[in-house]
């Protein structure tokens, strides 16, 4: 095999201006079985000017593109599907395209009984909120991705704000007392709005798997831990009474448990991605609730 190590200077001639493309660039030739050297081909695009240089070497293309035009050397090799950029922009590189964390999820969040379940003992059942009008989202972002083989196979990592919003009818309200949440019959008042919120910063570890490398026909899972620390919580109330309206507001812990882990899966097709996460540790972080796990599910909308 032999190397030429060359300039190729590149020029058109619009009809008001001089533009010249100069590359250094190695060309490498490789002689075969009967002393025949691979050919070399140069292809020019014209779009205007000369902005795109094609070198073919058998079953590989070398690719140079003007700076002016955020320059690029792609080297492709026909019978590779998996041909990475070289000295690409990351933010355009195909790990970040087949990357499925950055984004909102949107959805429905609710409370799980020890065994992972909806159905909750009688003590508790107050707990299990209005799932028409409970809404979960979450903001992931910061995304970093390594991966195990090629874009198949990877692991990605970032950052998560995660909100849950349990709201209740007004058959119930929620009482605070020591580090204790409970739940109590409401005797007296008119409940319009009664919603216990609790607001999260978290970091993933998950194991993403890619059925192509064309983000447009990948099947994509994603499935792993986040594990995320108590930021805020607060329960609010609006209702009337003898004819006046009131608000409240506590705010505090409220008896949650400040460390949480969830186990999350997240299954897509393209830009289409549904998940679901639940609690593995108890929700609240105190001797007077009964263990019970958050969950949500949803889809997610990819930045």
């Amino acid at each position: 095999m032999s190397c030429i190590l060359g300039t190729i200077a590149l020029e058109a001639q619009p009809t008001d201006s001089l533009v010249v493309v100069e590359r250094e660039i190695l060309i490498a030739t490789d002689t075969v079985a009967g002393g025949d050297s691979t050919s070399v081909t140069i292809y020019t695009k014209k779009n205007g000017v000369t902005d795109t240089t094609k070198i073919v070497l058998g079953n590989s293309t070398i690719t140079i593109v003007n700076k002016e035009k955020g320059g690029s050397v792609r080297i492709d090799d026909e019978n590779d599907e998996d041909a990475d950029c070289m000295y690409c922009d990351s933010n355009n590189s195909d790990k970040y395209r087949l990357t499925w964390w950055n984004g909102i999820d949107l959805g429905v969040n609710g409370i799980l009984s020890n065994g992972r379940d909806f159905n909750l003992d009688s003590d508790v059942e107050g707990f299990a909120p209005s799932y028409g009008k409970s809404r979960y989202i979450s903001l992931n972002f910061a995304q970093i991705k390594g991966r195990i083989v090629n874009d198949y196979v990877g692991i990605t990592t970032g950052m998560t704000f995660q909100i849950y919003n349990w709201k209740y009818d007004g058959e119930n309200e929620f009482a605070f007392a020591g580090d204790s949440l409970f739940v109590e019959p409401n005797t007296d008042k008119n409940i319009t709005k009664n919603k216990l919120r609790a607001s999260y910063f978290g970091i993933p570890v998950m194991l993403d798997f890619n059925t192509s490398l064309d983000p447009d026909r990948a099947f994509h899972i994603s499935a792993g831990v986040v594990g995320k620390v108590l930021i805020g919580s607060m329960y609010k109330q609006k209702y009337n009474t003898e004819g006046n309206s009131y608000k409240a507001a506590l705010k505090g812990d409220l008896g949650f448990n400040r460390w949480q882990v969830d186990a999350m899966a997240r299954v897509g097709y393209r830009r289409l991605t549904v998940f679901a996460q639940v609690g593995l540790l108890p929700l609240f972080d105190n001797d007077n609730t009964p263990d019970l796990y958050s969950f949500s599910a949803g889809f997610f909308i990819k930045v």
